[in-house]
Formats: structure tokens, C-alpha cells, sequence
């Protein structure tokens, strides 16, 4: 056989020919191939630590993140449209399911995650100035006891003066401590109060016979996030600064990879992505996913047109006839 009419032989892409046959074997060498051989790792990690910085170090990224956010808010401006017109009745079901189901979480992690000292402080104001409007009702002024507090706790403190009583039941849970001490120690009676509030909020939060209160209120939440409009959502993009805050963001990522745990991080990543996923093949990986046809479906289509590229070219003819001809 001649390199022509093997050629001709080659150049028919339809299902079945030898192309095809060429396309479908080679798809599945690939797709037998393990996931950890598709990528070598050092070339895994160098080409994710190459990406990051890529990304980071391009002039055209904030500009670009800048106009998404104009654009993002200039488009809901124009629509009044609510949340809950948006979504569809399946999705909106769907996250009203979830939300109603009971869950309880740990009490110590709620713990952990709400007694912070920016919120313990913010805490101890509003209980101060509840303790301090109380005092002043009942006796004389005592602004002084206000020293000493955080700016934090001061804003608190200038927040609960603007409210209508909004914390006034708290003053039952220490009123009689306050009506016997209040002139001396308001403020060390605020700070043993704090660690009951936060107790009790986290007891609120993780205690599994208030699930069904906490679902009622993950629902009434939810319920007002669909509530919102399109241009409120739109003010509150355009105040969140995203220019300052993915300047502040990117310089910190790249002070970060300069650093000697910029690299563990990535090699720990693929190594465990590995030690999880690299002895799969690539074809059980898809199974798994439920995508294996797919992938076969488009990828023997695209490597058929590729390969009828090559075969189809002057350069695959030339190279054809030398080796037919040696």
C-alpha cells in the first residue's frame, strides 16, 4: 500500500472508519491512564503555584474585578425585581427543606466562634449602657463609669442611647444585682454578666430541644433575604470598597507566596489530592462523577477533528511518504 492511498484510507472521519477507530483508542489510553500520571507532581505544583501568581501578579485583575462589580451594579439598578421572584420554586423549596431540618451544633464551638473579644466587647457596651440608663433612673448620673471602654464598646454604648429599649429586657436578668451594687460595680457587674449571655445565647443556638425554634428562625431569615430587591443588593456591592479590599487581598497572597509556606501548602494540596485520588484512573474518576459518557461522547468528537487535522495536513503527507518510502 501506497502513503497516497493509505492516506485516502485515513482522511474519512466518519463513524467507524480508521480515524474513528484511532480517535476511540486513543481516548482510551487516556482514560486508563491513573490521575497521578496525568500530572507529575512537581509539574502539578509548579504549574498551581505558576497560576496563582499569574493571577495575582496581572495588571488587567483588579481593573477587571473593578468594572464586574460597576457593571453587576449598574445592572441591578435597573431591575426591581426581588430575590424571591428570582429564584425558582424548586430551589426556593429545596433551601426551605434544608433550613427546616432540626441541627444542633456543639455548644463549645458556638462557643468558640461567637465569644471573640471584638464581641465580648461590643457586648459589654450595650450591657453597660443598659446598667448606666437603668442607674440613672434610679439614682444619680454615673456617665463616669462609661471610662475605659473600647471604641468598640463606645459605639455600642451610643447605639443603645438611639434604641427604644431594644436590650431592656436584659436589665431583668441583673436588676437586683445592679439595685444593690449599681454605685460601685456596675462595670464588674457587666463583665460577670457577659459570660451568662454568652452561655445562654450559645445554649439558645446548640441546645437540640430549641432545633425546631432554631429552624423557625433559619426559615424567618431566609424569608427576608428574599425579600431583598436587586438595587439593594446593588448599594451594598458598590459600599463593600471591592477595589480596596482585592488590593488589600492580592497584596497579601503575594507576601504570602514569597514565603516558604507558599510551597508546602501547594505540594501538601497535591499530595493529598493524590494520596485520595491518584491511584483512580482517569476513567473510574468520571464513573464516579457520572460523567465518563459525556466526556467520551465530546471527547472522541473532538480528538476525531483534531486528528483528521493532522492526517488532512501537507506536513502528516510528507512525514507519511518519507516513512512509507524508508
Amino acid at each position: 500500500m501506497t502513503s497516497t492511498e493509505l492516506l485516502a484510507r485515513l482522511k474519512p472521519s466518519a463513524e467507524g472508519g480508521p480515524l474513528s477507530a484511532l480517535a476511540d483508542l486513543c481516548l482510551d489510553v487516556l482514560l486508563d491512564l491513573p490521575l497521578s500520571q496525568v500530572v507529575p507532581r512537581e509539574q502539578a505544583i509548579k504549574a498551581l503555584r505558576a497560576g496563582v501568581e499569574g493571577w495575582l501578579s496581572s495588571a488587567q485583575a483588579l481593573p477587571a474585578l473593578e468594572r464586574v462589580v460597576e457593571q453587576t451594579a449598574q445592572a441591578l439598578q435597573k431591575d426591581r425585581t426581588t430575590l424571591r421572584e428570582l429564584a425558582t420554586s424548586e430551589v426556593k423549596a429545596t433551601v426551605r427543606e434544608l433550613l427546616g431540618r432540626p441541627w444542633s451544633p456543639d455548644k463549645q464551638l458556638v462557643l468558640t466562634i461567637i465569644d471573640r473579644p471584638p464581641v465580648r466587647e461590643l457586648v459589654r457596651g450595650l450591657l453597660m449602657q443598659t446598667v448606666l440608663d437603668f442607674a440613672r433612673r434610679a439614682s444619680a448620673p454615673m456617665a463616669g463609669m462609661a471610662k475605659g471602654l473600647g471604641s468598640l464598646a463606645r459605639m455600642a454604648a451610643e447605639t443603645a442611647k438611639s434604641r427604644s429599649g431594644g436590650l431592656g429586657a436584659l436589665v431583668g436578668a441583673v436588676s437586683g444585682e445592679v439595685e444593690r451594687q449599681v454605685d460601685k460595680r456596675a462595670a464588674e457587674v457587666v463583665d460577670a454578666a457577659l459570660g451568662g449571655v454568652f452561655a445562654e445565647l450559645a445554649d439558645a443556638i446548640a441546645n437540640p430541644r430549641r432545633a425546631a425554634e432554631a429552624a423557625e428562625l433559619r426559615l424567618a431569615m431566609f424569608e427576608g433575604v428574599l425579600e431583598l430587591t436587586l438595587p439593594q443588593l446593588a448599594r451594598e456591592l458598590l459600599n463593600l470598597d471591592v477595589p480596596g479590599g482585592a488590593q488589600v487581598l492580592r497584596d497579601g497572597m503575594q507576601r504570602w507566596l514569597d514565603t516558604p509556606a507558599a510551597d508546602q501548602a501547594f505540594a501538601r494540596l497535591i499530595d493529598e489530592l493524590t494520596a485520595r485520588e491518584g491511584a483512580r484512573s482517569v476513567r473510574e474518576a468520571l464513573e464516579a462523577a457520572g460523567q465518563l459518557q459525556t466526556v467520551r461522547t465530546f471527547g472522541k468528537t473532538a480528538l476525531r477533528a483534531r486528528l483528521g487535522e493532522v492526517v488532512g495536513s501537507e506536513a502528516f503527507a510528507a512525514w507519511l511518504g518519507e516513512l512509507m518510502q524508508g
